[in-house]
């Protein structure tokens, strides 16, 4: 979230021309502004997450975009542009991580009304298991049950009460799930078990999708419509073990073929967590960049395996979005991105590994 102080000066920047005048010049055309998006609502997810937008504002962004003047590029195009020295100018990329079934249902019609090229870096376990996603859905019914009192004898929670924004509460579920080496199905049980307690209307959130991801025959159906699909690991994890992290990326490589997808390429770090040695391991795999969820625009001199991107969402306002379209934001202080380690599997997989 934006201080005041420097929600009042993009607010008078704005106001008196300066991103125009940035849009225009020569120094904005050698910047490649590569945006992130998570999900566009199916119901009321933009309430529960930051990472989730409503249909309308979502349109309202590419029409910021559009009417700025900007040139939205194709991931791949734009990078080899961008270090060739021949960027167009103002140049955006728009990129969806995870690949959840509401960019089927809700982005993608919105991106193909304006024509534009978009990248998902799709993660697979859960495109094959056509379930929820463990993680955000722990949240979303908690989210859904606040005020009540929720015990869980089964993972060793006896009783918590929830709060309006669950998100303690959510992470003491997943540490306490990760901690007993959940299998897939356990984790989806369990949270049919805290719908149950809490009133939440699983089955309904089952057969509207939410926060499930696409399906392999919507990822064909979608690449054969231009969409570009990349890495993003199997189960949206990474590994300090190098054996590890390779076999993640490989078989996200080789479902993402499966799919009906060309070859991916270019790598996105799941929840932004990245250690210096996973680089020579892209490397080794002949991936071409990767991108981070460090705020920044990128530059002919930016490192292709710590690409920075503009993680948009429900709360950013319309003067900090735009000032981002300009690069005036990108002169600004940023607050650094802390990713969580909850995307370091290493742990998890030693659980299951001796349980197994």
């Amino acid at each position: 979230m934006l201080s005041y102080a420097k929600r009042l000066v993009l607010r008078s920047a704005s106001r008196l021309g300066a991103n125009a005048i940035l849009l225009k010049s020569n120094w904005r055309a050698r910047r490649l502004l590569i945006l992130a998006y998570h999900g566009v609502s199916l119901d009321d997810e933009h309430l529960c997450s930051g990472l989730y937008m409503p249909p309308e504002q979502f349109r309202g962004r590419l029409e910021l975009i559009r009417s700025a003047g900007c040139n939205v590029l194709p991931l791949k195009d734009a990078l080899a542009m961008l270090y060739a020295g021949s960027l167009p100018a103002r140049s955006v990329v728009l990129t969806f991580d995870d690949g959840f079934y509401d960019f089927y249902a809700k982005a993608w019609p919105i991106l193909r009304d304006f024509g534009w090229p978009v990248t998902v870096y799709l993660t697979t376990y859960y495109s094959i298991k056509n379930v929820p996603v463990f993680d955000p859905m722990v949240t979303y019914i908690l989210w859904k049950g606040r005020g009540q009192e929720l015990c869980l004898p089964e993972i060793g929670i006896d009783r918590m009460l929830i709060e309006d924004s669950p998100s303690r509460q959510a992470v003491r579920i997943l540490d306490a799930g990760r901690d007993r080496g959940l299998s897939g199905e356990e984790k989806h049980q369990l949270l049919r078990v805290m719908a149950g307690r809490l009133g939440v209307d699983f089955e309904g959130l089952l057969s509207r999708r939410i926060l499930h991801l696409m399906k392999p025959e919507e990822v064909a159906e979608l690449a054969s419509e231009g969409v570009d699909f990349e890495l993003h690991c199997h189960n949206h994890r990474v590994y300090r073990s190098r054996e590890l992290f390779r076999d993640e990326v490989l078989k996200n490589q080789l479902a993402i073929e499966r799919f009906g997808a060309r070859k991916p390429e270019h790598f996105c770090y799941p929840g932004g967590f990245w250690l210096p040695e996973f680089m020579p391991w892209l490397m080794e795999l002949g991936i071409l960049s990767a991108t981070t969820c460090e705020a920044g625009m990128s530059t002919s001199m930016s490192d292709r395996y710590k690409l920075p991107r503009l993680l948009d969402g429900p709360g950013m306002e319309t003067s900090e979005f735009s000032a981002w379209l300009s690069g005036l934001a990108s002169l600004l202080p940023t607050r650094k991105h802390s990713p969580s380690t909850s995307q370091l599997g290493d742990a998890e997989y030693s659980i299951a590994a001796a349980r197994s």
